[in-house]
């Protein structure tokens, strides 16, 4: 085993026992079946990040991304021409430099702890943490271009460049192994945990980290980074985690708030958790399920890889049965993955193109919902409206998420006229509910005393 490129400083002197090597040119590290460990560490978050990138699904992600972007696949071009040499570590290393001085604002003298979020699902999972202790005063950094132009960073930029040396054999390692994406999300990861081991070492009065993602460079990067200090690390789900995804990285934080005990039993069971649990529930209001007497509106609500020709067949069925009913089509929320509807016709007058509308709004606008692997799912049953999945409304393996297995979902082949009956059947079923609580720990219950008990963990945590 060797990871000599970053062990020569004191910001990357830790024991290395979980296997990420750089052996016979390769970074092996699969966390999910490594031994059970207290906490992150360097290698640990370089491990989960390598996982996770080098993954099928994520490969497919970057395709997708690459075929609807030109600035990324012009990009992805002038890397694979670079060669491996001198100019894709470079690149690599520039990219470091980049994700490090992204980060901001770093300031607020009196905060305790500090979180880190990079997307809009992030932001508000990190904001429904803190919104649990508002007595604790939170340093909230977030991904941003804007961050670059601060006071301050280019003294960052300049101690990032001047760690060339000890890094340089790990991004040649990097550019020889990896394609572009891949190898930026690892180095940026390195980065990451870089920026905030200074960070910690400045503010010895940060004595905790929250995070939003356990697979995110800036999320592990920062929890190895505190761990490295000695601070804690608090970590909450910002979405639901797929039980039969092919990777489910681990949690090895010191605290963790869930949607329900579902999470917890997917990450003891595909992966790790070792963290003090407490849950939280489903972010929004949740409602019961509502019926009407006839379905007035249709949601098909995206993911990524929506198969266009899918989605035309299933308006001109939805068309044949409802002639007058309205079709809402909600895309993907992050533009990078944005579906390109111009192969599909939109000139019908009851059927709605939307992106960035408030989910809440739309799903109350909904009758039924139909939608592919998404956790979308859960938030609309937790609005009150009812889920049909299409398996091929995407190109994701069948049940990626789960929710068919446990029966949380009703999974239907295609759309038939008496689907909302078969709906309605599927969801009053008596075990049902009971099946929504372990998702959802907040459906139904007493969502104060909820707030209570999650709140005493975390503050166990944020002041030890």
């Amino acid at each position: 085993m060797a990871f000599n490129a970053v062990k020569a400083s004191e910001v990357f002197a830790q024991p290395l026992d979980v296997a990420v090597a750089v052996n016979d040119k390769r970074i092996d590290a699969k966390p999910e079946a490594a031994p059970a460990r207290d906490g992150y560490d360097l290698a640990t978050a370089l491990g989960v990040v390598r996982h996770m990138e080098t993954s099928a699904g994520r490969a497919a992600v970057y395709e997708e991304i690459k075929n609807k972007n030109a600035i990324y696949r012009l990009v992805d071009t002038l890397y694979l021409m670079a060669g491996t040499r001198a100019l894709q570590p470079i690149a690599l290393l520039l990219y470091m430099i980049k994700c490090a001085i992204s980060l901001g604002p770093i300031g607020r003298e009196e905060a305790e702890a500090v979180s880190i979020s990079n997307f809009d699902n992030e932001h508000k999972t990190v904001a429904r943490v803190t919104a649990l202790v508002p007595e604790v005063p939170i340093m909230r950094a977030t991904v941003e271009r804007k961050h670059i132009f601060r006071l301050g960073q280019v003294v960052v930029a300049l101690k990032m460049l001047g760690s060339v040396l000890r890094v340089w054999s790990f991004l040649r390692v990097l550019a020889q192994t990896h394609s572009f994406m891949p190898a930026a999300r690892i180095a940026s990861a390195l980065a990451y945990y870089m920026r905030f081991t200074w960070l910690f070492a400045k503010r010895p009065e940060l004595k905790a980290a929250i995070i939003a993602s356990n697979y995110s460079p800036e999320a592990v990067g920062m929890a190895a980074a505190a761990h490295r200090m000695g601070r804690r690390v608090v970590y909450s789900n910002h979405a639901p985690v797929p039980a039969n995804g092919a990777v489910v990285p681990p949690v090895y934080s010191d605290c963790a708030l869930f949607y329900g005990e579902k999470t917890t039993q997917t990450y003891e069971n595909r992966s790790a958790c070792t963290a003090e649990v407490a849950y939280l529930g489903q972010p929004g209001k949740t409602r019961p399920m509502e019926w009407e007497n006839e379905v007035k509106t249709v949601g098909i609500f995206l993911t990524s890889g929506t198969k266009i020709d899918v989605l035309r067949s299933l308006i001109a069925t939805i068309r044949v049965d409802l002639p007058a009913a309205r079709i809402l089509i909600r895309q993907h929320p992050v533009l990078l993955l944005k579906t390109d509807f111009s192969g599909l016709a939109l000139d019908d007058a009851n059927v709605e193109l939307t992106i960035g509308n408030p989910l809440d709004d739309e799903i109350a606008a909904c009758d039924l919902v139909i939608c592919g692997n998404s956790g979308v799912a859960m938030n609309v049953l937790s609005g009150g409206r009812p889920v049909a999945y299409l398996s091929s409304l995407d190109g994701i393996k069948f049940d990626a998420i789960g929710f068919v297995e446990s029966r949380l979902v009703y999974s239907m082949p295609w759309w038939s006229e008496d689907i909302y009956n078969r709906l309605k059947a599927f969801y009053q079923n008596p075990g049902w509910q009971e099946v929504m609580q372990s998702y959802d720990a907040s459906y139904g219950a007493d969502i104060t005393a909820l707030k209570r008990e999650a709140t005493r963990t975390l503050l166990r945590h944020l002041r030890p």
